[in-house]
């Protein structure tokens, strides 16, 4: 019994020291190929490590760069349009006639609440000889819808607004009709009618070609030669252009640049000299009233302004020298 109790001892010493052995052999084979495979080429997988140049920052690097990104982005900041709507004349639309009406004016200033008359229904609808009643002669300022979204892009029911440009040809129906370009929008209530007490706008000269929104910001219609992207230098010193100096820095561009023959003056309001239109009042009467050319050239004759006898006290010739 003592006898066979030994052997078994002695197999169960074998087995473990073979494992031991075994477990030694596999760690000393794994680090050879180790070493193998960093003398050699790299196995091919899909990562590739990045190059020097594209290592990871120190953190004295990572603290620098914290610093200049807190103090300047380079990211433009976001358009806020609903600030830039509520400035515009769009938001502001209310107008009123000495005699207390409006609804007239509300086909363009205020088209939601527009009524059309009989006489401003299309002739294919009097042949089912119906009889409608007149509109009412006034909107009242609470009720006043000016110019919203909704007249330029559609509205889903949630208020998302659709950012491609349309019009609201029918607002009692939420009927829209397509247009081809922003300018094509624009000229649905800015258009050459003749209206008492309206300027109108001849969109002619070197921009003729121009969309409306390439110098009018599309919401807050607000428009600068200077600060538009196109002519933001012409006041620098060192191009020394005629004209272009302190002398006439209360002198708007079209003053100079018109290409109508618009007369020119000081507008008391804005003291600036500008153009004036020549429009008619309601009683047939004409009068001048401040009104933008749009039909703009790079000519400026200095002999509008500055001719013998001028009424402001300009001189009367001018050098043409920088």
């Amino acid at each position: 019994m003592h006898k066979i109790k030994e052997t078994g001892r002695k197999k169960h010493s074998y087995s473990m020291f073979g494992k031991i052995l075994l477990v030694i052999t596999i760690v000393l084979l794994v680090g050879v190929f180790s070493a193998c495979q960093s003398d050699g080429e790299s196995p091919t997988n899909d990562v590739t490590p990045p190059s020097q140049d594209e290592q990871a920052p120190s953190s004295e690097e990572t603290v620098d760069d914290n610093k200049d990104s807190s103090s300047s982005s380079s990211e433009p900041e976001p358009v806020d349009i609903p600030a830039a709507w509520e400035a515009s004349p769009h938001a502001n639309t209310f107008v009123i006639t000495d005699d207390g009406h409006n609804m007239t004016c509300a086909r363009c200033h205020a088209p939601i609440n527009w009524i059309p008359s009989i006489d401003d229904i299309p002739d294919s609808c009097l042949s089912c000889k119906f009889e409608i009643d007149d509109p009412p002669p006034k909107v009242s300022e609470e009720d006043w819808e000016h110019i919203p979204c909704k007249y330029c892009h559609e509205v889903d029911k949630k208020g998302n607004v659709d950012p491609e440009v349309t019009w609201l040809e029918i607002p009692q129906i939420g009927s829209y009709s397509s247009v081809d370009s922003n300018t094509e929008l624009c000229l649905k209530c800015h258009n050459e009618a003749e209206l008492p007490d309206h300027g109108v706008a001849n969109l002619g000269g070197a921009h003729a070609d121009y969309e409306c929104t390439d110098c009018h910001d599309a919401h807050s219609t607000q428009a600068s030669c200077t600060g538009s992207g196109c002519h933001e230098d012409v006041m620098d010193a060192a191009k020394q252009i005629p004209g272009h100096d302190a002398d006439h820095e209360i002198v708007a561009c079209v003053a100079c640049h018109d290409a109508d023959g618009m007369e020119v003056g000081l507008d008391e309001e804005s003291g600036l000299w500008t153009t004036f239109a020549v429009v008619l009042s309601p009683d047939g009467s004409e009068y001048t009233v401040p009104f933008t050319s749009h039909n703009i050239v790079l000519d400026a004759p200095c002999e509008r302004c500055h001719y013998s006898g001028n009424p402001w006290g300009l001189s009367e010739t001018v050098s043409s020298a920088p």
